[in-house]
């Protein structure tokens, strides 16, 4: 087990983790303790504690007491209002007594922040899980705050494939009396590579995205045919529609486009996309995953190898188009094809005048930040795409098929 945790951090922190029974490791993302030895953890009403037993030595910078928020976002303010802090202190004279103990270590993380965004499920949780857990699992015991019951039963499969016994949901405030659970050894947070990403190179090293891609298809993927869904020389395009901001205003023109180019169209709205599932297997069994920036692009994850990811970027979102999406596409070894809107596509055309800034420059309002961009270019506007103009993106996307693999 002590081989195992120390293939998490780096030589230094090894040499940390072996001689103070601790090492904390602090980057912009996320803070992230492993301790080799026996902890006891108990929830109050100012958060959660792990009592350090075994006389673990806390890092010079907090010798009395080290705090971290086990969510990898740590310098977002939103998301950590929304993540319970955990608190470790130095072993106490006397150590609350043991309610339940354990045999195998301990995985504590939250699933607050941003958890329920399915861009946010995946990257800011179930990968830096998989990454995290990925020397002990499943001998490892996972255990959860801030967690909502919706959550663990969306993801219980992936949830039971990291650890052979059920998850421990530790909430603070406790609203009942608080237990007392004692673990040989301890992982407090979770460990972060950037987005939708798996980096060999990072510890726990020799994990890929390739490698997190299977992962999840092992867990989810279980539908191995679905009837009528495919037709002759018509391969599958999913559209992801949306219903709040970004929404296709002609839809119905884009889909006729696309079942044009001699794709077999499904539309996919939000409800389809809660059984996350069966629109697992759903997607597993198509060539091509369509839509206007945003989360629902996300199920990318769950297309067959070399499927194409088809991302319609709205106005003022170029950077973020290719930094949450197109990279992270190809990471995973699937084809990308993008359409860029042209300001005329978007709805902002018609609310701001042609010299304001969001129309003639809209980089020079991204950098003022999310908090100024997010209502204008993310929340803000709709696109009515020139459909013949996207005719042709449709198209180079068809071509990426060959004729006997449809």
């Amino acid at each position: 087990m002590k081989l195992q945790l120390q293939t998490l951090v780096r030589e230094s922190g090894r040499h940390e983790l072996k001689q103070n029974g601790l090492t904390c490791i602090s980057d912009h993302h996320s803070d992230i303790c492993i301790t080799e030895n026996s902890v006891r953890i108990t929830a109050a009403s100012t958060g959660i504690t792990v009592h350090l037993t075994a006389g673990q030595t806390l890092p010079p910078s907090a010798p009395s007491r080290f705090i971290l928020h086990p969510y990898p976002r740590k310098n977002d303010p939103d998301a950590i209002s929304r993540t319970t802090p955990v608190t470790l202190l130095p072993t106490p004279s006397t150590p609350p007594p043991c309610s339940f103990h354990y045999s195998s270590p301990a995985l504590l993380f939250s699933a607050g922040g941003f958890a329920g965004n399915f861009f946010h499920d995946i990257n800011d949780v179930i990968i830096p899980l998989f990454l995290t857990s990925s020397p002990l699992r499943p001998d490892l015991h996972l255990v959860i705050t801030d967690l909502q019951s919706y959550w663990s039963l969306k993801y219980h499969r992936i949830l039971r494939l990291v650890s052979a016994f059920d998850p421990i949901i530790i909430q603070s405030p406790s609203r009942s009396p608080s237990k007392v659970l004692c673990f040989p050894a301890a992982i407090i947070g979770l460990k972060y590579h950037g987005t939708l990403l798996c980096n060999t190179t990072e510890p726990p090293g020799a994990v890929s995205t390739s490698d997190f891609r299977r992962f999840l298809h092992d867990s989810l993927i279980s539908v191995p045919h679905l009837p009528g869904l495919a037709k002759p020389d018509q391969p599958v395009l999913v559209l992801i529609s949306r219903n709040k901001s970004r929404m296709l205003m002609n839809e119905e023109g884009v889909i006729r486009i696309a079942k044009k180019a001699g794709f077999n169209v499904v539309v996919a709205k939000p409800e389809m996309m809660k059984r996350v599932e069966q629109f697992a297997g759903f997607v597993n069994r198509c060539k091509v995953l369509m839509g206007v920036h945003g989360a629902g692009l996300t199920n990318m994850v769950f297309l067959p190898p070399e499927g194409i990811v088809l991302q319609i970027v709205p106005w003022g979102l170029e950077w973020a188009a290719k930094e949450y999406f197109e990279r992270p596409a190809r990471r995973l070894g699937l084809r990308y094809v993008e359409y860029h809107i042209q300001v005329e596509e978007s709805s902002l055309y018609d609310k701001y005048p042609k010299h304001h800034p969001v129309i003639s420059d809209p980089w020079s309002v991204n950098r003022k930040g999310y908090n100024v961009s997010r209502p204008v270019f993310t929340d803000g506007q709709n696109l009515r795409i020139d459909l013949e103009r996207f005719r042709k993106t449709v198209l180079q996307a068809r071509r990426l098929i060959l004729p006997d693999n449809s």
